[in-house]
């Protein structure tokens, strides 16, 4: 058929472009569906930094050169923007008490970066290659017919069909399409969380290229808060908050920046940006692919891989096209690489979601025993990895070394963490 196209991708973020173009560098016929007018104008509030743990999502990269390289998986991709080394970790309980993480050779835990530059980047060079994309245009149905791939889109009113061999979903972590195409049948759903990011400026007493974290009522009813650097300048910081539909993420704002224990550091601030989101937090896909369809990155992962998982996936996503359509099996090697990339993927999920909500620390523990489990570790450097998975484990390994100290001092709250002392970590 004339206008058949080797491979149609919805969603133009870091997956789609980093699919669209290997696909194009292997010589495909690649179109990608994008509702926004803009691909590189954000307004949904997402991960920006490059975390650069050896060996996190099996990877270690380097940044050099204007280029980010991905060393174990063989690629790179061009980045002209700006870049923002992240330090030092600190993690604070309601009183200031701080859990501190750094490497002993200063080297960065990760990197801030513009991802509106790194869309660009790498939109110009599908655009170079050949891709074609189609804004303003949503992707609202479609069916498998066994030899191709139909998709129903809308744009500006109007309703159209395109054809493809394959079918690459990268429409983010709400996964409607995947859904439509029956990849969630069956699929965990664990809630709706809300986020929002502000960017604030003219703040005052957070070190600058630091990420901070804070435990506690003090801040949040049922989870910590996040403040993390911006590229302006260094009074500039982003505070994320999470929420739900019920208690939306800026029902906390005025409390945090006017009453918690962060007061001062926001006396004189000002917003410049607010960026949010809702997530469908599922279980993630084992097998992420069915018939000619395969859904990656986020649609495909428990909340979210963050743009460096993203763009992994879709250069496997990719490579995986290229050898169904030369008669190989490609989806069941990219699903073995997929499940040995991501920490929810690996063992038991279940294990994953009771290791991890245990180590969220709220709304399990009160104020006084966030402090008190703090206090145990003030002075000390933990070095280790900037990773969400990692980072909790660490700082409960570390707490447990005192569990003997805590029995005798504090033995209702030992009874709280005993169960821990028997989790993977």
């Amino acid at each position: 058929m004339k206008n058949l196209f080797d491979l149609v991708i919805v969603g133009a973020g870091p997956a789609g472009l980093m699919t669209a173009k290997t696909a194009a560098e292997m010589g495909l016929k690649v179109v990608i569906i994008e509702k926004k007018r803009d691909i590189n104008k954000i307004r949904r509030a997402c991960c920006a930094q490059f975390v650069m743990d050896n060996g996190y999502e099996n990877e270690s990269l380097q940044i050099q050169d204007n280029k980010v390289i991905f060393t174990r998986n063989n690629f790179s991709i061009p980045y002209t923007g700006r870049l923002k080394k992240v330090v030092n970790n600190y993690h604070y309980s309601p009183n200031g008490h701080r859990i501190h993480f750094a490497h002993s050779d200063g080297r960065p835990f990760a990197f801030k970066f513009d991802k509106e530059q790194l869309l660009q980047d790498l939109w110009e060079d599908c655009e170079r290659l050949g891709v074609e994309l189609r804004l303003e245009t949503l992707a609202y149905g479609g069916k498998d017919t066994g030899n191709s791939v139909k998709l129903d889109l809308k744009s500006k009113g109007k309703t159209s069909t395109i054809e493809a061999k394959k079918l690459v979903i990268a429409e983010g972590a709400n996964a409607k399409l995947t859904d439509t195409f029956g990849l969630n049948n069956g699929r965990g759903l664990f809630g709706t969380p809300f986020v929002l990011i502000y960017t604030i400026g003219n703040t005052y007493g957070f070190e600058p290229g630091s990420w901070n974290q804070y435990y506690g009522r003090a801040y949040h009813p049922y989870g910590e808060i996040i403040v993390a650097p911006s590229l302006e300048e260094n009074d500039t910081i982003e505070l994320t908050i999470i929420g739900n539909k019920q208690l939306l993420p800026e029902t906390f704002y005025e409390g945090i920046t006017k009453n918690s224990p962060l007061r001062e550091n926001f006396a004189n601030s000002q917003i410049v940006d607010k960026q949010g989101c809702s997530l469908r937090s599922y279980a993630p896909l084992k097998k992420p692919y069915l018939g000619n369809v395969i859904t990656i990155g986020d649609s495909a992962a428990h909340v979210e891989v963050i743009v460096q998982g993203a763009l992994m996936c879709g250069y496997h996503a990719a490579r995986a096209i290229k050898d169904e359509l030369q008669g190989k099996n490609g989806f069941e090697e990219y699903t073995v690489w997929w499940n040995d990339a991501f920490d929810f993927n690996r063992g038991e999920f279940n294990d994953f979601i009771s290791l991890y909500g245990s180590l969220t620390m709220m709304p399990k523990y009160t104020d006084d025993e966030l402090d008190y489990l703090f206090s145990l570790l003030v002075g000390k450097v933990l070095n280790g990895n900037f990773s969400q998975f990692e980072v909790p484990k660490k700082v409960w390994n570390s707490i447990l070394e005192y569990k003997g100290q805590i029995e005798t001092e504090r033995p209702l709250l030992f009874e709280k963490i005993k169960k821990i002392d028997n989790l993977k970590l």
